[in-house]
């Protein structure tokens, strides 16, 4: 651990005097063996070109006993209007991982400087994720995708339901307040570089939060689902506007909103995941506690809840991980300024 980061021990629970939560949620049960797992996303951006041959060499990397344990696929647009089919792939020990990218597949894709050219862009964002400074929470026990897929196995927690609850799931935040390594490293003026044609290589400071969000109504009755995408989607995605519109002031170095597909990339599995990245655990708290895009969203998913009297088939969840200094890295490829983290490259 960074002892300059320890902030000694937390002396009371958050959790207000007498909160009673009005409904349950559930939380991976990590297996004690399991220390850490490796999350990494791998994006192929196309600028108006035909991507399914580079699109094709990636899913052929995946495949293998040192493969993920766990692998998503979905598409997002850029704020360039770019459009980045993207692969999501966790890995429960960081072994596995560094197995995997010294196969030669893997090995051989990251060092082809033939993709320095053309219209394509590949990129890819890797965490290693410790299991202290990592929580999860989801309202019912189906274990679809990313950590939950891996284990498998959900156990209720009744801490949730009030504001904190999230900080309190990390078994690091006993004794941690995790902090930013670097809060000014959003303020330094960024690189003026072309990126088109180059390989750039990212480090964010430590203490980055991460958070995967997950929204999957595939097995909702249509007035839910009418519902979901009536009156909670629309709100989501103001808030996923007003991060990804002000960086800066949110102290959030991106956020991303992907519609989800099978891995054929054909089929709609109508769910969607937002990935996003903050200076800290405390500026993702200081959006979700106070900011009204974010107290909005928190009404609209009650209100679905009320309205449907609890008996709520869209399955929510959510991430959120704390990475220490030098556990989130980056790597983009022959694409466009706005992709990414490459906003916040200080070197030219």
């Amino acid at each position: 651990m960074n002892k300059s980061m320890t902030q000694g021990t937390r002396a009371a629970s958050l959790r207000p005097a007498g909160h009673v939560n009005q409904y349950d949620t559930w939380e991976v049960a990590t297996p004690a063996h399991c220390t850490h797992y490796v999350r990494c996303l791998i994006g192929v951006e196309s600028r108006g070109a035909d991507a399914s041959a580079l699109l094709a060499r990636v899913a052929n990397t995946f495949a293998g006993a040192v493969g993920p344990a766990s692998l998503g696929r979905g598409i997002a647009t850029g704020a360039g209007g770019e459009r980045s089919d993207i692969f999501y792939a966790y890995w429960n020990s960081p072994a596995h991982y560094a197995s995997w990218l010294t196969t030669p597949r893997v090995a051989s894709l990251w060092a082809d400087d033939a993709l320095l050219e053309g219209p394509v862009g590949l990129w890819r964002e890797s965490m290693v994720i410790p299991v202290e400074r990592n929580e999860t929470n989801y309202s019912n026990d189906a274990a679809y995708d990313g950590i939950a897929q891996i284990d498998k196995q959900m156990r209720k927690t009744d801490v949730h339901g009030y504001w904190g609850s999230a900080r309190e799931r990390i078994p690091a935040s006993a004794h941690d307040t995790m902090p930013s390594a670097a809060p000014d490293f959003m303020l330094r003026p960024a690189a003026s570089m072309e990126t088109l044609g180059r390989r750039v290589r990212i480090t964010l400071p430590g203490n980055t939060c991460v958070i995967r969000s997950f929204q999957d109504w595939s097995q909702a009755q249509a007035a839910e689902v009418d519902w979901y995408l009536g009156n909670v989607e629309p709100v989501l995605r103001v808030g996923l506007n007003y991060l990804n519109g002000n960086r800066t002031e949110a102290k959030c170095y991106g956020m991303r909103y992907i519609r989800e597909y099978d891995m054929s990339g054909a089929i709609d599995l109508n769910r969607t995941s937002t990935f996003g990245y903050f200076e800290s655990l405390q500026t993702l708290e200081r959006w979700t506690h106070t900011h009204p895009t974010h107290l909005n969203i928190f009404r609209a998913a009650i209100s679905m809840v009320q309205r449907f009297q609890g008996e709520v088939a869209v399955k929510l969840g959510h991430e959120v991980s704390v990475l220490p200094e030098g556990m989130l890295s980056a790597e983009y490829v022959n694409c466009a300024r706005s992709t990414g983290f490459l906003s916040w490259s200080h070197e030219d």
